[in-house]
C-alpha cells in the first residue's frame, strides 16, 4: 500500500496540479482581505472566503485531482503495465484514494494556518482567538464532508478515462451552489453543500438537520463508493 501512494505522489510530483493547488489556496484568502477590506467583521470575511473556497475552488480542484490519479493511467497508455503488477485492484484502488484524501487533509491545513495568519495580521489576536476554536471544528468537519463527496468525480474520471468530465462535474456543482444558498435551509439536502455546513453552522447560526445531513452524506458516499470499486475491479484494460 505505501508503494502505491508513493508511486502515487511521484506522478503528482512530475504534473502541476499541487503547485496550481497550493497557489490558489494561499492567494483566495489574501484577495479576498483585499476586496472585503478590513471595515468587515472578522466572521463575516470568513465566511464569504469558505464559501467561495469550498464551493467554487475546493469543489472544482478536487476534482480534477481525484480524476487525475484515477486517470492518468489511460491517459498515457500505461495501464497494461499497472495492472500487471503483483498486487490487487483493491489494494490500487485504496491507495489512489487515500493519496487524494492526504492531498484534501494537506491543502486544509496549509489553508487554515495561512487563514490564521492573515486573520491575526489583519484583525490582531483578541480577535482571532474568539474564532480559531471554530476554525478548527470547521476543519475537521468539512474535510470529513469532503470525504463523503470525493468518490463522485472518481467515479466520473474513471468512467470517462479523463479529468475533462470530472472538471465539468465541479464547475457545474460550483455553479450549482449559488442555487443552493439562495434555497436556504434546502441546501442541506445537497451533498455538495454538506463541507460548508459547518460554516454555516458556527458562524451564521443556521441549524443542521442532524437526521438529514447524514443520511444525505453517508448515503452519497455508500452509493458512489461502490460504484467506484465495482467499475475498477471490472474495467477493461485495453
Amino acid at each position: 500500500m505505501f508503494n502505491i501512494i508513493y508511486s502515487e505522489f511521484l506522478k503528482l510530483k512530475k504534473s502541476y496540479i499541487i503547485i496550481i493547488a497550493l497557489i490558489v489556496t494561499l492567494f483566495i484568502p489574501i484577495v479576498m482581505v483585499i476586496e472585503m477590506g478590513k471595515d468587515n467583521c472578522i466572521k463575516g470575511y470568513i465566511v464569504n472566503m469558505d464559501f467561495f473556497q469550498i464551493q467554487f475552488i475546493y469543489i472544482v480542484i478536487f476534482s480534477l485531482i481525484s480524476s487525475y490519479i484515477f486517470s492518468r493511467e489511460f491517459i498515457d497508455k500505461t495501464a497494461n503495465v499497472i495492472y500487471s503488477y503483483p498486487m490487487s485492484r483493491m489494494k490500487i484502488f485504496f491507495g489512489k484514494f487515500i493519496t487524494i484524501l492526504m492531498i484534501i487533509l494537506f491543502i486544509y491545513v496549509i489553508n487554515f494556518f495561512i487563514r490564521i495568519l492573515i486573520l491575526y495580521a489583519i484583525w490582531g489576536w483578541a480577535e482571532v482567538k474568539d474564532v480559531i476554536n471554530y476554525e478548527v471544528k470547521i476543519l475537521v468537519y468539512s474535510f470529513l464532508a469532503q470525504i463523503l463527496i470525493i468518490p463522485i468525480p472518481i467515479l466520473i474520471g474513471g468512467i470517462s478515462k479523463n479529468i475533462i468530465f470530472s472538471v465539468i462535474y465541479g464547475v457545474l456543482g460550483a455553479v450549482s451552489s449559488i442555487f443552493m444558498m439562495i434555497s436556504g435551509i434546502y441546501m442541506q439536502c445537497s451533498p455538495l453543500m454538506i463541507p460548508f455546513l459547518p460554516v454555516c453552522y458556527f458562524y451564521v447560526g443556521d441549524p443542521i438537520d442532524f437526521i438529514l445531513v447524514p443520511i444525505v452524506g453517508v448515503s452519497t458516499f455508500v452509493i458512489s463508493m461502490f460504484l467506484c470499486i465495482y467499475h475498477y475491479n471490472n474495467i477493461e484494460i485495453n
